[in-house]
């Protein structure tokens, strides 16, 4: 199982578990579900933050964030 700053531009994941309560609700109004599919978009040239879709929806989330967000890569 990997996590959502693990992957690399383009690659995508099914989303598995959020593992803060607080983000998942914040991301949950955002319109990131769980069992949806994500996909990182763009990677800041710091390397922070990130761009990622879910759908029709667009996120900048910090890496420290998207660690805790587990996704299964194996689609």
């Amino acid at each position: 199982m990997a996590t959502l700053d693990q992957l690399k531009e383009n690659e995508s994941g099914i989303i598995l578990n959020i593992s803060d309560e607080q983000l998942a609700v914040q991301l949950l109004a955002m319109g990131f579900i769980l069992g949806e599919q994500v996909r990182l978009e763009r990677v800041a040239p710091l390397h922070d933050p990130i761009i990622v879709s879910s759908g029709t929806n667009y996120l900048s989330i910090r890496k420290n964030e998207a660690k805790l967000i587990e996704i299964d890569t194996t689609n």
